[in-house]
Protein backbone atom coordinates (compact mmCIF):
# COMPACT_ATOMS: atom_id res chain seq x y z
CA UNK A 1 0.00 0.00 0.00
CA UNK A 2 2.84 2.30 0.84
CA UNK A 3 4.61 1.51 -2.45
CA UNK A 4 1.50 2.31 -4.47
CA UNK A 5 1.25 5.78 -2.78
CA UNK A 6 4.81 6.63 -3.64
CA UNK A 7 4.25 5.52 -7.24
CA UNK A 8 1.18 7.74 -7.69
CA UNK A 9 2.98 10.70 -6.13
CA UNK A 10 5.87 10.40 -8.62
CA UNK A 11 3.46 10.07 -11.59
CA UNK A 12 1.51 13.14 -10.45
CA UNK A 13 4.67 15.25 -10.09
CA UNK A 14 5.87 14.20 -13.56
CA UNK A 15 2.53 15.15 -15.07
CA UNK A 16 2.67 18.54 -13.45
CA UNK A 17 6.16 19.23 -14.75
CA UNK A 18 5.09 18.24 -18.28
CA UNK A 19 2.11 20.62 -18.20
CA UNK A 20 4.24 23.53 -16.98
CA UNK A 21 6.72 23.01 -19.80
CA UNK A 22 3.95 23.06 -22.41
CA UNK A 23 2.45 26.29 -21.01
CA UNK A 24 5.85 28.01 -20.96
CA UNK A 25 6.62 26.98 -24.54
CA UNK A 26 3.27 28.40 -25.76
CA UNK A 27 3.78 31.69 -23.94
CA UNK A 28 7.19 32.28 -25.58
CA UNK A 29 5.90 31.60 -29.11
CA UNK A 30 5.72 34.88 -31.23
CA UNK A 31 2.30 36.35 -32.04
CA UNK A 32 1.26 36.34 -35.68
CA UNK A 33 -1.32 39.10 -35.08
CA UNK A 34 -0.56 42.48 -36.73
CA UNK A 35 -3.08 45.24 -36.05
CA UNK A 36 -3.44 48.91 -35.18
CA UNK A 37 -0.68 49.86 -32.79
CA UNK A 38 0.96 46.46 -32.76
CA UNK A 39 4.07 44.95 -34.42
CA UNK A 40 5.56 41.45 -34.71
CA UNK A 41 8.23 40.55 -32.17
CA UNK A 42 11.82 40.69 -33.41
CA UNK A 43 14.73 38.51 -32.34
CA UNK A 44 17.01 41.45 -31.46
CA UNK A 45 16.79 45.27 -31.10
CA UNK A 46 19.94 45.54 -33.25
CA UNK A 47 18.22 43.85 -36.17
CA UNK A 48 15.26 45.68 -37.77
CA UNK A 49 12.20 43.65 -38.55
CA UNK A 50 10.96 43.38 -42.10
CA UNK A 51 8.66 46.34 -42.94
CA UNK A 52 5.02 45.62 -42.60
CA UNK A 53 2.78 46.72 -45.47
CA UNK A 54 -0.38 48.11 -43.99
CA UNK A 55 -3.61 49.17 -45.62
CA UNK A 56 -3.94 52.91 -46.34
CA UNK A 57 -6.45 53.19 -43.54
CA UNK A 58 -4.17 51.64 -40.95
CA UNK A 59 -1.70 53.51 -38.72
CA UNK A 60 1.80 52.12 -39.17
CA UNK A 61 4.28 52.65 -36.32
CA UNK A 62 7.20 54.92 -37.09
CA UNK A 63 10.67 53.48 -36.66
CA UNK A 64 13.49 55.32 -34.99
CA UNK A 65 15.04 57.80 -37.41
CA UNK A 66 12.16 57.41 -39.90
CA UNK A 67 10.10 60.42 -41.01
CA UNK A 68 6.45 60.36 -40.01
CA UNK A 69 4.57 59.13 -43.13
CA UNK A 70 1.67 61.43 -42.31
CA UNK A 71 3.99 64.40 -42.08
CA UNK A 72 2.71 65.21 -38.62
CA UNK A 73 5.98 65.32 -36.77
CA UNK A 74 9.72 65.19 -37.04
CA UNK A 75 11.56 61.90 -36.30
CA UNK A 76 12.79 61.46 -32.73
CA UNK A 77 16.57 61.90 -32.32
CA UNK A 78 18.78 58.94 -31.53
CA UNK A 79 19.74 59.07 -27.85
CA UNK A 80 21.38 55.66 -27.29
CA UNK A 81 18.69 54.62 -24.83
CA UNK A 82 15.96 52.14 -25.30
CA UNK A 83 13.04 53.56 -27.22
CA UNK A 84 9.85 54.21 -25.33
CA UNK A 85 7.34 51.41 -25.60
CA UNK A 86 4.79 51.79 -28.38
CA UNK A 87 1.57 53.28 -27.07
CA UNK A 88 -1.64 51.55 -28.04
CA UNK A 89 -3.88 53.32 -30.53
CA UNK A 90 -6.50 55.67 -29.22
CA UNK A 91 -9.80 53.91 -28.96
CA UNK A 92 -12.78 55.48 -30.71
CA UNK A 93 -15.01 57.44 -28.42
CA UNK A 94 -18.75 57.63 -28.24
CA UNK A 95 -20.32 60.59 -30.08
CA UNK A 96 -21.38 62.28 -26.87
CA UNK A 97 -18.01 61.86 -25.14
CA UNK A 98 -14.83 63.68 -26.06
CA UNK A 99 -11.43 62.14 -25.28
CA UNK A 100 -9.52 63.85 -22.53
CA UNK A 101 -6.37 65.33 -24.01
CA UNK A 102 -3.29 65.02 -21.84
CA UNK A 103 -1.25 68.24 -21.92
CA UNK A 104 2.44 67.96 -22.66
CA UNK A 105 4.70 68.32 -19.67
CA UNK A 106 6.48 71.70 -19.69
CA UNK A 107 10.23 71.99 -19.35
CA UNK A 108 9.76 73.84 -16.07
CA UNK A 109 6.81 73.40 -13.76
CA UNK A 110 4.33 76.25 -13.80
CA UNK A 111 2.48 77.17 -10.68
CA UNK A 112 -1.29 76.73 -11.08
CA UNK A 113 -1.81 80.13 -9.47
CA UNK A 114 0.42 81.87 -11.99
CA UNK A 115 -1.72 83.47 -14.70
CA UNK A 116 -1.02 82.49 -18.25
CA UNK A 117 0.69 85.09 -20.43
CA UNK A 118 -2.05 86.98 -22.30
CA UNK A 119 -2.09 86.83 -26.09
CA UNK A 120 -2.00 90.35 -27.48
CA UNK A 121 -3.19 91.34 -30.93
CA UNK A 122 -0.89 93.89 -32.59
CA UNK A 123 -2.56 97.23 -33.12
CA UNK A 124 -2.92 98.40 -36.74
CA UNK A 125 -0.15 100.64 -37.94
CA UNK A 126 -0.84 104.32 -38.24
CA UNK A 127 -1.19 105.48 -41.85
CA UNK A 128 1.99 106.94 -43.25
CA UNK A 129 1.61 110.66 -43.77
CA UNK A 130 3.31 111.58 -47.01
CA UNK A 131 3.23 115.34 -46.57
CA UNK A 132 1.78 117.43 -43.78
CA UNK A 133 1.54 121.09 -44.78
CA UNK A 134 1.23 123.71 -42.08
CA UNK A 135 -1.85 125.97 -42.16
CA UNK A 136 -1.49 129.47 -43.52
CA UNK A 137 -0.52 131.94 -40.80
CA UNK A 138 -3.24 134.32 -39.75
CA UNK A 139 -3.08 137.49 -41.81
CA UNK A 140 -5.46 140.30 -40.77
CA UNK A 141 -5.44 141.66 -44.32
CA UNK A 142 -6.22 138.27 -45.90
CA UNK A 143 -9.69 137.37 -47.14
CA UNK A 144 -8.69 133.74 -47.78
CA UNK A 145 -11.33 131.26 -46.55
CA UNK A 146 -8.74 128.63 -45.54
CA UNK A 147 -5.19 127.47 -46.11
CA UNK A 148 -3.70 124.02 -46.64
CA UNK A 149 -5.73 120.95 -45.71
CA UNK A 150 -4.19 117.87 -44.09
CA UNK A 151 -3.93 114.77 -46.23
CA UNK A 152 -2.07 111.45 -46.19
CA UNK A 153 -1.64 108.31 -48.24
CA UNK A 154 -3.40 105.13 -47.10
CA UNK A 155 -3.41 101.80 -48.96
CA UNK A 156 -2.46 103.38 -52.25
CA UNK A 157 -5.12 106.07 -52.05
CA UNK A 158 -5.24 109.61 -50.71
CA UNK A 159 -7.28 110.56 -47.66
CA UNK A 160 -8.23 114.13 -46.80
CA UNK A 161 -9.36 115.74 -43.58
CA UNK A 162 -11.82 118.15 -45.15
CA UNK A 163 -13.47 120.75 -42.90
CA UNK A 164 -16.97 122.07 -43.46
CA UNK A 165 -17.19 125.06 -45.72
CA UNK A 166 -17.08 128.29 -43.72
CA UNK A 167 -19.97 130.51 -44.84
CA UNK A 168 -19.64 133.16 -42.12
CA UNK A 169 -18.57 135.66 -44.75
CA UNK A 170 -22.11 135.65 -46.10
CA UNK A 171 -23.08 137.88 -43.15
CA UNK A 172 -21.28 140.80 -44.81
CA UNK A 173 -22.21 139.98 -48.40
CA UNK A 174 -24.19 143.23 -48.64
CA UNK A 175 -21.01 145.21 -49.18
CA UNK A 176 -20.41 143.36 -52.41
CA UNK A 177 -23.24 145.08 -54.28
CA UNK A 178 -21.15 148.26 -54.51
CA UNK A 179 -17.82 146.51 -55.08
CA UNK A 180 -16.12 147.72 -58.29
CA UNK A 181 -15.26 145.41 -61.19
CA UNK A 182 -11.51 145.82 -61.06
CA UNK A 183 -9.71 143.69 -63.62
CA UNK A 184 -6.13 142.47 -63.70
CA UNK A 185 -3.50 144.82 -65.01
CA UNK A 186 -2.15 141.95 -67.06
CA UNK A 187 -5.53 140.67 -68.24
CA UNK A 188 -6.14 139.37 -71.73
CA UNK A 189 -6.68 142.31 -74.08
CA UNK A 190 -9.91 140.86 -75.52
CA UNK A 191 -11.55 139.76 -72.29
CA UNK A 192 -10.84 138.93 -68.67
CA UNK A 193 -9.55 135.42 -69.32
CA UNK A 194 -6.60 134.04 -67.44
CA UNK A 195 -3.51 133.75 -69.60
CA UNK A 196 -3.39 130.67 -71.77
CA UNK A 197 -0.16 129.06 -70.59
CA UNK A 198 3.39 128.42 -71.80
CA UNK A 199 4.82 129.96 -68.66
CA UNK A 200 8.15 128.09 -68.70
CA UNK A 201 10.44 125.80 -70.63
CA UNK A 202 11.78 122.73 -68.79
CA UNK A 203 15.04 121.07 -69.89
CA UNK A 204 14.83 117.34 -69.00
CA UNK A 205 18.59 116.88 -69.44
CA UNK A 206 19.75 119.59 -67.05
CA UNK A 207 16.54 119.92 -65.03
CA UNK A 208 16.69 123.69 -65.41
CA UNK A 209 13.62 125.84 -65.98
CA UNK A 210 13.50 128.89 -68.16
CA UNK A 211 10.75 131.18 -66.85
CA UNK A 212 9.25 132.96 -69.83
CA UNK A 213 6.48 134.90 -68.17
CA UNK A 214 4.88 135.63 -64.84
CA UNK A 215 1.85 137.55 -63.69
CA UNK A 216 2.22 141.17 -62.59
CA UNK A 217 3.04 141.82 -58.96
CA UNK A 218 -0.34 143.51 -58.48
CA UNK A 219 -2.11 140.38 -59.74
CA UNK A 220 -0.09 138.11 -57.45
CA UNK A 221 -0.94 140.35 -54.49
CA UNK A 222 -4.69 140.05 -55.15
CA UNK A 223 -4.43 136.28 -55.55
CA UNK A 224 -2.63 136.02 -52.23
CA UNK A 225 -5.17 138.23 -50.48
CA UNK A 226 -8.00 135.81 -51.32
CA UNK A 227 -5.96 132.61 -51.10
CA UNK A 228 -6.41 131.96 -54.83
CA UNK A 229 -4.12 129.22 -56.14
CA UNK A 230 -1.98 129.96 -59.17
CA UNK A 231 0.92 127.65 -58.41
CA UNK A 232 2.03 125.52 -55.49
CA UNK A 233 5.23 124.89 -53.58
CA UNK A 234 8.11 126.16 -55.73
CA UNK A 235 10.77 124.91 -53.29
CA UNK A 236 10.17 121.22 -54.07
CA UNK A 237 9.91 119.09 -57.17
CA UNK A 238 6.14 118.81 -57.02
CA UNK A 239 3.31 119.39 -59.50
CA UNK A 240 -0.49 119.24 -59.26
CA UNK A 241 -2.95 117.71 -61.74
CA UNK A 242 -6.41 119.26 -62.15
CA UNK A 243 -9.16 118.33 -64.61
CA UNK A 244 -12.15 120.40 -65.72
CA UNK A 245 -15.27 118.29 -66.31
CA UNK A 246 -17.94 120.10 -68.29
CA UNK A 247 -18.88 117.38 -70.75
CA UNK A 248 -18.25 113.67 -71.13
CA UNK A 249 -16.99 111.90 -74.26
CA UNK A 250 -15.70 108.70 -72.70
CA UNK A 251 -12.24 109.86 -71.61
CA UNK A 252 -12.82 110.47 -67.90
CA UNK A 253 -13.03 106.75 -67.14
CA UNK A 254 -9.66 106.14 -68.83
CA UNK A 255 -8.13 109.05 -66.91
CA UNK A 256 -9.40 107.62 -63.62
CA UNK A 257 -8.01 104.20 -64.54
CA UNK A 258 -4.58 105.69 -65.20
CA UNK A 259 -4.55 107.69 -61.97
CA UNK A 260 -5.60 104.64 -59.98
CA UNK A 261 -3.01 102.37 -61.57
CA UNK A 262 -0.23 104.81 -60.67
CA UNK A 263 -1.58 105.90 -57.29
CA UNK A 264 -1.71 109.57 -58.26
CA UNK A 265 -4.21 112.07 -56.78
CA UNK A 266 -5.91 114.77 -58.83
CA UNK A 267 -8.61 117.43 -58.56
CA UNK A 268 -11.77 117.34 -60.69
CA UNK A 269 -13.88 120.48 -61.16
CA UNK A 270 -17.48 119.56 -62.09
CA UNK A 271 -20.28 121.54 -63.66
CA UNK A 272 -23.89 121.14 -62.53
CA UNK A 273 -24.95 118.82 -65.39
CA UNK A 274 -21.94 116.56 -64.77
CA UNK A 275 -22.82 116.30 -61.07
CA UNK A 276 -26.46 115.50 -61.89
CA UNK A 277 -25.50 112.80 -64.39
CA UNK A 278 -26.69 114.66 -67.49
CA UNK A 279 -25.06 113.68 -70.75
CA UNK A 280 -26.02 113.41 -74.42
CA UNK A 281 -23.98 110.23 -74.80
CA UNK A 282 -24.11 108.38 -71.48
CA UNK A 283 -26.83 107.41 -69.04
CA UNK A 284 -27.22 108.57 -65.46
CA UNK A 285 -25.64 105.49 -63.88
CA UNK A 286 -22.48 105.83 -65.95
CA UNK A 287 -22.07 109.50 -65.09
CA UNK A 288 -22.90 108.93 -61.44
CA UNK A 289 -20.28 106.21 -61.21
CA UNK A 290 -17.58 108.52 -62.58
CA UNK A 291 -18.11 110.99 -59.73
CA UNK A 292 -18.36 108.17 -57.21
CA UNK A 293 -14.99 106.88 -58.38
CA UNK A 294 -13.45 110.34 -57.97
CA UNK A 295 -14.59 110.38 -54.36
CA UNK A 296 -13.74 106.77 -53.54
CA UNK A 297 -10.35 106.71 -55.27
CA UNK A 298 -8.80 109.61 -53.39
CA UNK A 299 -9.40 112.71 -55.52
CA UNK A 300 -10.58 116.20 -54.62
CA UNK A 301 -13.90 117.22 -56.18
CA UNK A 302 -14.52 120.93 -56.71
CA UNK A 303 -17.03 123.22 -58.40
CA UNK A 304 -16.86 124.46 -61.98
CA UNK A 305 -20.12 126.40 -61.50
CA UNK A 306 -23.59 125.28 -62.44
CA UNK A 307 -23.89 126.45 -66.06
CA UNK A 308 -20.27 127.39 -66.94
CA UNK A 309 -20.83 131.15 -67.44
CA UNK A 310 -18.38 134.05 -67.58
CA UNK A 311 -18.47 134.87 -63.87
CA UNK A 312 -17.17 138.44 -64.08
CA UNK A 313 -20.22 139.38 -66.17
CA UNK A 314 -22.72 138.19 -63.53
CA UNK A 315 -24.35 140.07 -60.68
CA UNK A 316 -23.70 139.22 -57.04
CA UNK A 317 -26.92 137.21 -56.79
CA UNK A 318 -26.20 135.34 -60.02
CA UNK A 319 -22.72 134.42 -58.82
CA UNK A 320 -24.14 133.14 -55.53
CA UNK A 321 -26.80 131.16 -57.39
CA UNK A 322 -24.25 129.55 -59.72
CA UNK A 323 -22.24 128.31 -56.76
CA UNK A 324 -25.19 127.22 -54.64
CA UNK A 325 -26.92 125.19 -57.34
CA UNK A 326 -24.00 122.94 -58.16
CA UNK A 327 -23.26 122.43 -54.44
CA UNK A 328 -26.90 121.54 -53.72
CA UNK A 329 -26.96 119.00 -56.56
CA UNK A 330 -23.67 117.56 -55.38
CA UNK A 331 -24.95 117.01 -51.84
CA UNK A 332 -28.21 115.54 -53.15
CA UNK A 333 -26.42 113.05 -55.39
CA UNK A 334 -23.59 112.28 -52.94
CA UNK A 335 -24.76 112.99 -49.39
CA UNK A 336 -21.67 111.31 -47.91
CA UNK A 337 -19.25 113.54 -49.80
CA UNK A 338 -17.33 116.38 -48.10
CA UNK A 339 -18.18 119.96 -48.94
CA UNK A 340 -16.95 121.45 -52.18
CA UNK A 341 -14.21 123.77 -50.93
CA UNK A 342 -12.42 124.58 -54.19
CA UNK A 343 -13.77 126.03 -57.39
CA UNK A 344 -12.42 127.01 -60.80
CA UNK A 345 -13.90 129.91 -62.81
CA UNK A 346 -14.89 128.86 -66.35
CA UNK A 347 -12.32 130.08 -68.90
CA UNK A 348 -10.43 131.67 -66.03
CA UNK A 349 -12.82 134.63 -66.24
CA UNK A 350 -12.41 136.15 -62.80
CA UNK A 351 -11.54 139.45 -61.15
CA UNK A 352 -11.16 140.70 -57.60
CA UNK A 353 -14.91 141.10 -57.13
CA UNK A 354 -15.56 137.44 -58.03
CA UNK A 355 -12.66 136.31 -55.85
CA UNK A 356 -14.08 138.26 -52.92
CA UNK A 357 -17.66 136.97 -53.34
CA UNK A 358 -16.64 133.31 -53.59
CA UNK A 359 -14.23 133.68 -50.66
CA UNK A 360 -17.09 135.00 -48.53
CA UNK A 361 -19.04 131.87 -49.49
CA UNK A 362 -16.14 129.73 -48.22
CA UNK A 363 -14.62 128.72 -51.58
CA UNK A 364 -10.98 128.86 -52.55
CA UNK A 365 -10.30 129.78 -56.17
CA UNK A 366 -7.97 127.56 -58.22
CA UNK A 367 -6.38 129.01 -61.35
CA UNK A 368 -3.51 127.27 -63.18
CA UNK A 369 0.14 127.48 -64.25
CA UNK A 370 -0.19 125.42 -67.43
CA UNK A 371 -2.90 124.83 -70.00
CA UNK A 372 -3.07 124.09 -73.71
CA UNK A 373 -5.69 123.74 -76.41
CA UNK A 374 -7.21 120.38 -75.44
CA UNK A 375 -10.94 120.98 -74.93
CA UNK A 376 -12.35 120.85 -78.47
CA UNK A 377 -13.73 117.40 -79.13
CA UNK A 378 -13.60 117.99 -82.88
CA UNK A 379 -10.02 119.24 -82.92
CA UNK A 380 -7.97 117.14 -80.56
CA UNK A 381 -4.22 117.80 -80.48
CA UNK A 382 -1.68 115.28 -81.69
CA UNK A 383 -0.64 113.06 -78.74
CA UNK A 384 3.11 113.45 -79.34
CA UNK A 385 2.85 117.23 -79.62
CA UNK A 386 0.60 117.43 -76.57
CA UNK A 387 2.98 115.34 -74.48
CA UNK A 388 5.90 117.53 -75.54
CA UNK A 389 4.02 120.66 -74.46
CA UNK A 390 3.13 119.15 -71.10
CA UNK A 391 6.75 118.23 -70.47
CA UNK A 392 8.10 121.62 -71.49
CA UNK A 393 5.64 123.43 -69.22
CA UNK A 394 6.68 121.64 -66.04
CA UNK A 395 8.37 123.49 -63.19
CA UNK A 396 8.31 123.15 -59.37
CA UNK A 397 4.83 124.04 -58.13
CA UNK A 398 3.15 123.89 -61.53
CA UNK A 399 -0.66 123.50 -61.49
CA UNK A 400 -1.77 121.70 -64.65
CA UNK A 401 -5.18 122.37 -66.13
CA UNK A 402 -6.30 119.48 -68.34
CA UNK A 403 -9.76 118.80 -69.71
CA UNK A 404 -11.25 115.40 -68.88
CA UNK A 405 -13.20 115.30 -72.16
CA UNK A 406 -9.92 115.18 -74.10
CA UNK A 407 -9.12 111.82 -75.68
CA UNK A 408 -5.54 113.02 -76.17
CA UNK A 409 -5.14 113.64 -72.45
CA UNK A 410 -6.48 110.17 -71.70
CA UNK A 411 -3.98 108.68 -74.14
CA UNK A 412 -0.83 110.46 -72.95
CA UNK A 413 -1.55 110.81 -69.22
CA UNK A 414 0.16 107.57 -68.22
CA UNK A 415 3.32 108.41 -70.18
CA UNK A 416 3.34 111.92 -68.73
CA UNK A 417 3.04 110.68 -65.13
CA UNK A 418 5.82 108.14 -65.66
CA UNK A 419 8.03 110.86 -67.15
CA UNK A 420 7.30 113.24 -64.23
CA UNK A 421 8.34 110.56 -61.74
CA UNK A 422 11.45 109.76 -63.78
CA UNK A 423 12.45 113.45 -63.50
CA UNK A 424 12.34 113.12 -59.71
CA UNK A 425 9.06 115.06 -59.31
CA UNK A 426 6.08 113.99 -57.25
CA UNK A 427 2.37 114.66 -57.85
CA UNK A 428 0.37 115.86 -54.87
CA UNK A 429 -3.23 116.97 -54.30
CA UNK A 430 -4.18 120.63 -54.62
CA UNK A 431 -5.23 120.81 -50.98
CA UNK A 432 -1.60 120.66 -49.85
CA UNK A 433 -0.99 124.17 -51.18
CA UNK A 434 -0.85 126.78 -48.43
Amino acid sequence: MKKNGIKWTILFAAAMLLCAACIRQRAEAPSEVVGVGRAPKTESRDTEAEPVTADPGEDRPVKEGEKDPAGQGDPQPQTGTDPAPQQPAEQPTEPDKQPTEQPAEPDEPVSPSEPAEPVTTPEPEEPTQTFSPTPMPTDPSSEAPFGAIKWYSLNGSTVYEMPQRNTSGMDTMGEMYDWPDTYWEDKNKKNNDWYFGELSNYDPVTGKVEMRYDRFASTLAVLKKYGAIYRGDTTRKVIYLTFDCGYEYGSTEKILDTLKARGVPATFFLTGPFVRGKSDLYDYDYMHNLVRRMLDEGHVVGSHTNTHPLMSALSVDEIIDEMRQVEASYKEEFPDAPDMLYWRPPQGDVNERVLRITAKMGYRTVMWSFAYFDWSQYSQPDPAEALAKMKAGMYPGCVYLLHAESSTNAEVLGDFIDWVHAQGFVIEPICGIE
